[in-house]
């Protein structure tokens, strides 16, 4: 497997570790940055300072 295929398949497991927590009870402090988490891991780049609304990292896939 080439390592950008490595990469692009650790992210995809960050999301779906993420999504198994999405039913959990927890704050939403937590519960906001999984959702960030998730956004990084599902764009694979930072988009922590991208503008909202300019990507679709909010929305679930």
């Amino acid at each position: 497997m080439l390592s950008t295929e490595k990469i692009h398949n650790a992210f995809k497991a960050i999301c779906e570790e993420v999504e198994k927590l999405e039913g959990e009870e927890m704050s939403e402090t937590t519960r906001q940055t999984l959702a960030k988490i998730r956004s990084i891991a599902k764009h694979q780049s930072d988009i922590r300072t991208a503008e909202k609304g300019s990507c679709r990292a909010h929305e679930k896939s």
